[in-house]
């Protein structure tokens, strides 16, 4: 056949394992801590032996290390692979100048997230120029329901999706001032609509403060991703809130209809 072997459909049982190893990537890369064989076993209903030879596959691969305790963490391949899609993302590409503006207006931090699977996820950071700054890696994933971008990007659900994610979630405290009472949450997000912006404050990491603002598709209005500007908690004030939300909804606006060129 010209142009080399015909493509194979994979059977059935190729497609579960598949699934099975990205299950077990998955659950190592959400863990903030190394996690044993066992955990894994629990976490994704497979036995201690199945768990054991899928992530063995990984580390074979460099996707997963284990280690001297018999615990498993991510590999350096998983970070190459993020770090080539954050290279090669358009959005990251689009907004980056924009961040990076922002940073110098602000002087602190300022991040680039879109909402994935239940997660947000940084896809380019400006960092402030303190010895002291906000410091997150891009391409960590991070729950939504305790961080200013989260709630953003929350607030953006059709009331359906956001119902399914708090029917889902669970609202593990990150701090004391953790929001982990559902009726609550949805107060939060319901105030996030209202008023167009959020605060974390301290919600998610001690001494940790942020406020981020949706950018929406241009031509439809829906939220598409959100920035967000972070500071340790002694540079916070309430008094800088509204000129800081105007910094970033300037550069919201101003990254929005470029992303809705990308969807042609």
């Amino acid at each position: 056949m010209p142009g080399g072997r015909p493509k194979t459909k994979a059977a059935p049982d190729e497609v579960k394992s598949v699934a099975k190893v990205l299950d077990i990537l998955e659950h190592v890369a959400a863990a903030r801590q190394p996690v044993s064989v066992s955990d894994l076993a629990r976490a994704t209903g497979f036995t201690v032996s199945n768990a054991f030879r899928l992530v063995q596959t990984l580390v074979a691969r460099g996707y997963v290390l284990q280690d001297a305790g018999r615990n498993y963490v991510l590999g350096a391949r998983a970070y190459q692979l993020a770090s080539a899609y954050l290279q090669g993302s358009d959005l990251a590409t689009l907004a980056r100048p924009q961040l990076e503006s922002l940073r110098d207006e602000i002087g602190e931090t300022v991040y680039f997230v879109v909402f994935t699977n239940g997660e947000i996820v940084q896809l380019c950071k400006a960092d402030g120029p303190h010895a002291v700054s906000a410091s997150i890696r891009s391409a960590e994933r991070e729950p939504a329901y305790c961080t200013a971008t989260g709630k953003v990007l929350l607030s953006g659900l059709s009331e359906e999706a956001l119902r399914a994610y708090l029917a889902d979630v669970k609202l593990k405290p990150y701090t004391a001032r953790t929001i982990t009472q559902r009726a609550r949450l949805e107060r939060e997000i319901e105030t996030v609509r209202s008023e167009g912006y959020a605060l974390d404050l301290e919600e998610y990491a001690d001494n940790l403060c942020c406020l981020a603002v949706p950018v929406r598709d241009p031509r439809s209005g829906a939220v598409t991703a959100a920035i967000s500007v972070a500071m340790p908690k002694l540079r916070f004030k309430r008094t800088g809130v509204p000129r800081w939300r105007k910094l970033l909804e300037q550069r919201a606006a101003a990254i929005a209809p470029p992303l809705g060129l990308l969807d042609g």
